[in-house]
């Protein structure tokens, strides 16, 4: 099969291998309908290709985390100095071990997050990855396309699932959830089209079963779907007979890759059947529902995304920490209001030292992801140089609910197109959009000539 794309991978068809047979790279099938996708492996490439096996799968996340970042402390997040050898902050201090492999981005505004009046974490979320303008509405829900759609619509046809909406709190798209905006807004940040978000999955289980089972088949009842379930065996039971078989195929390199992949789903797999809600365990049989430590909650999110890349089964995931004005409250850092209400810190030195710490929290979740990604070898580099990363927020700051000098974290090397490890400040009188980083981001992928809301062109100054 032709190659004619930056993202696109050689895509086989999905049959046992034989001993005669070269193995197919996409999946092991076995035990009805249960599939399980395998890592990117250089060895099972045609060997005309092999000699492309450089040019990795690519990959996009977009971050988001609630309710802005305090910037009011003294230098708590944004560097002093720009460049190279800027000095980490308190909060940026989790990813200092991950220096080489971000940027800091200042400077950039998303003016089109600012709502019609009230209502600016509804609106700055859901401009957060579209940087469109949300009409203010109950009903009449009119937006624009976010960025990981139009990457979606790029290369999404080459993964079984074109992307991947997750997120730690879920809610339906109706009612008002700020200030006359509707829900819609609030509560998703991945829009296929300017009246079409996409809900995203909260449920660790839900992602496990997208990743490797697909849906319950239409028409199947619930009842038969948890028999069916029930019947099924582990999927680490079902294909590690083919996974023996077909490593004796693959080079040293591939041989180890598959073992980690493998090692990876047991793993999660005896996090989720160890889950526990209300007292009762959660099963692959009844399919995992999410406990009640949040903390380990993200974490597990985290494990299921860098899974799911892992074997392919997506290229594009999306992750909302919270939802617009989330409330979440965080115990075991010894915070007990919520997130939201201590935004609006109005100076108190209780709230803003609060803030810091939370804000530190949801860099140190980057950080674990991050680094789980940067452990997975990928040809000569790993699955983070071949990805790319943005995490950002609804608001800069919580307080004055501005929409200028957004907080943004750019990850990844996006197969080295990008530039890392440096503080990259605009500024702010330049009036420059962070719809452009985005455009860079799908630039530096390969997406041709992408338009996200008001961009106007890539940004020349983040490229590698």
């Amino acid at each position: 099969m032709k190659n004619n794309h930056p993202f696109q991978q050689p895509v086989l068809a999905m049959t046992r291998p034989s001993a005669v047979s070269r193995p197919t790279r996409r999946a092991f099938l076995a035990g009805g309908s249960v599939v399980v996708g395998l890592p990117f492996l250089e060895s099972l490439l045609p060997r005309g290709s092999r000699a492309e096996a450089a040019t990795q799968p690519q990959r996009l996340i977009y971050w988001f985390i609630p309710n802005g970042i305090n910037g009011s402390t003294a230098n708590a997040w944004k560097p002093v100095e720009v460049g190279a050898q800027y000095t980490t902050t308190p909060m940026l201090m989790p990813l200092d071990p991950l220096k080489a492999d971000f940027q800091v981005v200042s400077g950039l505004q998303n003016i089109l997050g600012k709502p019609d009046g009230p209502g600016d974490h509804a609106a700055g979320t859901s401009s957060a990855i579209t940087c469109a303008h949300a009409t203010k509405s109950l009903t009449n829900i009119m937006l624009g396309t976010s960025a990981d759609q139009v990457a979606a619509k790029a290369f999404g046809s080459q993964t079984r699932l074109p992307s991947l909406q997750l997120g730690m709190s879920g809610g339906n798209a109706t009612g008002d959830c700020d200030n006359g905006y509707s829900c819609a807004y609030a509560r998703n940040i991945s829009w296929s089209g300017p009246s079409t978000p996409l809900p995203k999955i909260t449920d660790p289980g839900t992602v496990f079963d997208q990743i490797f089972k697909g849906y319950t088949p239409a028409g199947q009842s619930q009842a038969d779907a948890d028999k069916r379930r029930q019947l099924n065996q582990s999927v680490l039971d079902l294909v590690v007979s083919e996974a023996n078989s077909l490593s004796l195929k693959l080079s040293h390199t591939d041989s180890h890759k598959v073992q980690e992949f493998l090692d990876g789903v047991r793993g999660l797999e005896q996090q989720i059947d160890g889950m526990t809600t209300g007292g009762t365990q959660c099963t692959m049989g009844t399919r995992p529902t999410t406990g009640t430590d949040f903390p380990a909650n993200v974490k597990l999110m985290c494990d299921l995304m860098v899974l799911a890349m892992q074997c392919d089964a997506t290229r594009i995931i999306s992750f909302m920490l919270g939802n617009a004005a989330s409330g979440q409250t965080y115990p075991s850092l010894g915070i007990t209001d919520g997130h939201h209400s201590i935004s609006h810190h109005g100076n108190n030195p209780t709230k803003l030292a609060q803030l810091q710490t939370i804000g530190t929290w949801e860099v140190q979740q980057l950080a674990y992801l991050m680094t789980k990604m940067k452990a997975i070898t990928e040809g000569s580099q790993n699955m983070l140089y071949n990805s790319a990363i943005f995490m950002s927020s609804d608001v800069s700051d919580g307080n004055s609910h501005t929409h200028v000098d957004m907080p943004i974290i750019l990850a990844g090397h996006a197969g080295g197109n990008l530039s890392t490890g440096r503080h990259l400040a605009y500024a702010t009188t330049a009036a420059q959009m962070t719809s452009n980083l985005l455009v860079s981001m799908l630039s530096a992928v390969g997406v041709p000539t992408p338009v996200v809301g008001d961009s106007t062109g890539p940004l020349p100054e983040l490229m590698a």
